[in-house]
């Protein structure tokens, strides 16, 4: 097994966890979400003083060897020496000043010794040198949207999609992060042009109907007097299994061209996922998502006793410059009732292979619907 570094914000990611609801409803009863992993399993592993002179070595011998800074970096991490890991960080972009891998590991660095406002100005630098890429204004994104800094976010997305306008994966994220800043009139009007548009993707307009059935929910519950209205849409859109569930769960992740999977084991042991997408509970994984950045989704319209396991897989690397995969994971429990709860669980993988298990989630019999 990989023995894989860097914790992503470890004292500001319990930040990004509470951003979907200032004041959460009060409980069930019935389903409870225990966080996870942020990260694979094993990223804090020893390293040894001839491991790191030999990468020290490596580099010395080859200063332009990107392999060779990365392992280096990445080590000094593992060992806890943060300041030391800063200096290597540094003196990498000192002789590749361009590489975007090197900048966001000097804000992942800053970001842990609790540096936010140098960690801002690394991430900013990875558009100031990608100016209208706009992989590296998502990438951004998604670096401050694990730090919790969804106004940050949804600026960075803003300013993709004016420059990526026919990108409808990226429209659904900023409906998305507008959804979690309160901004309902703007989630709507997001989404509700996503599900209009029938050249949109079915793998991004399913999710949107989806999403745009919570956004219902919450517009009734706030307007009583718009309640009647919102019923009606809600049903316009087709939802299979409707839009009240014990379990929704959807993934998005930060990289093209890329496959990460979501993976949700059921108290019976099954695992849903892209290779069996039906449970036998009648919960299902809607689509595959292949060609990157998602959204997947799972739904368990009534879950059962005992625990759903939820996990994120890094099937297949994209060929970017930034070849590691973050996201979120969004988990809404009693999904379009009076105790609907939302979580926003982030994660980060850094190879081909790797697997983090971000929640439990237990289901106590009887109780409470």
């Amino acid at each position: 097994m990989r023995k894989l570094p860097f914790v992503l914000f470890a004292a500001l990611l319990a930040v990004a966890a509470t951003q979907a609801a200032a004041t959460p409803p009060p409980p069930s009863g019935r389903l409870t979400l225990v966080a996870g992993e942020r990260e694979p399993a094993g990223a804090r592993a020893a390293v040894t003083a001839d491991e790191l002179g030999r990468l020290e070595q490596a580099v010395a011998a080859q200063p332009r060897d990107r392999a060779a800074r990365f392992a280096l970096v990445r080590a000094l991490h593992r060992a806890g020496k943060l300041d030391e890991a800063v200096a290597a960080a540094r003196a990498w972009r000192a002789v590749d000043a361009y590489n975007l891998v090197v900048v966001r590991m000097l804000g992942d660095l800053y970001s842990e010794r609790g540096q936010r406002d140098q960690a801002r100005r690394a991430y900013s630098a990875v558009v100031e040198l990608l100016p209208g890429d706009v992989g590296a204004q998502r990438a951004l994104a998604s670096a401050l949207k694990q730090a919790g800094d969804l106004e940050a976010a949804h600026q960075r997305l803003s300013a993709a999609a004016a420059a990526a306008p026919g990108d409808r994966r990226l429209a659904f994220e900023l409906a998305d992060v507008a959804q979690r800043l309160g901004r309902t009139a703007e989630a709507r009007a997001g989404l509700e042009a996503l599900v209009a548009d029938t050249a949109v993707p079915e793998s991004v307009r399913y999710p949107a109907r989806q999403r745009l059935a919570q956004v219902y929910h919450a517009i009734a519950r706030d307007q009583p007097g718009e309640a009647a209205a919102m019923r009606r849409a809600i049903a316009g859109l087709g939802l299979a299994g409707g839009s009240e569930n014990d379990i929704k769960i959807f993934l998005t992740w930060d990289t093209d061209r890329s496959d990460v999977d979501l993976w949700v084991t059921n108290p019976s042991g099954e695992r849903v996922s892209y290779q069996r997408k039906q449970g036998s509970f009648g919960d299902a994984l809607y689509d595959d998502v292949t060609t990157g950045y998602g959204p997947e989704s799972y739904t368990a319209p009534r879950a059962q006793p005992g625990a759903y396991v939820v996990q994120v897989n890094y099937y297949r690397a994209g060929s970017g410059n930034l070849s590691e995969a973050r996201g979120e994971v969004v988990v809404v429990l009693d999904e379009g009732k009076p105790t609907e709860q939302r979580h926003v669980l982030p994660y980060r993988l850094f190879d081909k292979g790797d697997t983090v298990t971000v929640a439990r989630i237990d289901v106590r019999a009887g109780g409470s619907r």
